[in-house]
């Protein structure tokens, strides 16, 4: 493969932006994906101004999360910074190729195949894609850089632009749609840098909930999930919840049961941490459960003497059977409770959490 041309970063000033901004050569991708109130400003914008990269692909049925390219002016950018700066809200292009040809080239991308021949929708409207794949020979020999002059996102308080070198993007042919394919390089950057990601969101909605870390809160969430991977608990929110149980369940390790659960293979890494949740939920004194509505005290009385005879059985087998495996049926143990509702409802509103799994490589 060949060595991908050095790409520039810089800062933009504010000035500096405006002016492209009224030159007419800048544009947004926007993330509209858990954030409707972005289709609805970019419908209002009307197809002069707004363009879905879902219309006319075979994803044209989900506009509400499409991703969209606009024109920016400077009320549309003063609403991005007001609205939108504090999320991963999209991505910058500075181009003179006019919107509709623009958002023809952007869909070629909209796909991407994988190493185990998978297809995938490829999010280069999200920051962290794109600073990891806009440097890379699969960018350049793929036709990405066409008729672009530099890309940019949102840093802190300012934007920081990536320039291409001059001429190569001329050079390259655009490809038909679904052309692009992801290198192993690639694909282990892109997990790498949702991975770092992942964990300071994961902190931060601990930190926020109140729940103590250790001094080393990075190191120890690494771990956690390195574990969690083994026993199958791989996507975000489940690994959230799981690494809260982790620090707000102290006595955890001692339950014998939850052992068992998290070494069951039969059952789903989601299916897994939703009983590690209810159990926990039972057995964590409810001064303890953040967030929990207190419980019938009579109901949970008899939930705890039910999961007690349940887990007394369970105890019965596995010593008759040292290599058996946990008995506890499914539709007799999840128990479900107002708390659990809101545990999910909490987890995924503070820590902005994506079904997809931590470190992978679909993107």
């Amino acid at each position: 493969m060949e060595t991908a041309p050095e790409v520039k970063h810089e800062a933009l000033s504010p000035e500096q932006l405006v002016q492209l901004i009224r030159g007419g050569t800048a544009y947004a991708i926007y993330e509209s994906s858990g954030a409707p109130h972005v289709a609805k400003r970019m419908n209002a914008l009307g197809g002069a101004r707004a363009i879905s990269l879902f219309q006319g692909s075979r994803f044209e049925a989900y506009s509400a999360v499409s991703p969209y390219l606009a024109c920016l002016d400077e009320e549309l950018w003063a609403w991005t910074q007001r609205e939108l700066w504090e999320t991963k809200w999209g991505v910058l292009v500075f181009s003179r190729t006019p919107l509709a040809e623009l958002a023809e080239h952007f869909r070629r991308f909209l796909t991407a195949h994988l190493l185990d021949g998978s297809v995938a929708l490829f999010r280069f409207q999200d920051p962290r894609v794109l600073t990891s794949f806009i440097g890379t020979a699969e960018a350049f020999q793929s036709g990405f850089w066409n008729g672009i002059a530099a890309f940019g996102w949102s840093k802190d308080e300012s934007v920081v632009a990536a320039k291409g070198p001059r001429g190569v993007p001329a050079n390259r042919d655009t490809p038909k749609g679904g052309e692009l394919a992801l290198s192993e390089g690639l694909m282990n950057a892109l997990a790498k840098k949702q991975e770092q990601d992942f964990v300071v969101r994961c902190g931060g909605y601990l930190k926020a909930i109140a729940i103590e870390l250790p001094s080393d809160a990075t190191g120890f969430i690494r771990s956690v999930i390195s574990y969690a991977a083994t026993v199958g608990i791989c996507a975000e929110l489940d690994v959230v919840r799981f690494v809260h149980l982790v620090l707000g369940w102290k006595e955890m390790q001692s339950v014998a049961v939850v052992r068992e659960i998290l070494t069951y293979k039969e059952i789903s890494g989601t299916d897994k941490v939703d009983l590690l949740c209810e159990l926990a939920a039972f057995c964590v004194p409810e001064a303890e459960a953040s967030g929990s509505k207190r419980l019938d005290p009579e109901a949970k009385c008899k939930t705890i003497e039910r999961f007690q005879a349940e887990h007394e059985r369970d105890k019965q087998f596995l010593r008759a059977h040292p290599d058996g495996v946990l008995t506890m049926s499914r539709s007799d143990t999840r128990w479900r409770k107002d708390w659990m509702r809101i545990y999910k409802e909490e987890v995924a509103k503070r820590a902005k959490v994506t079904e997809v799994a931590v470190g992978s490589v679909r993107v």
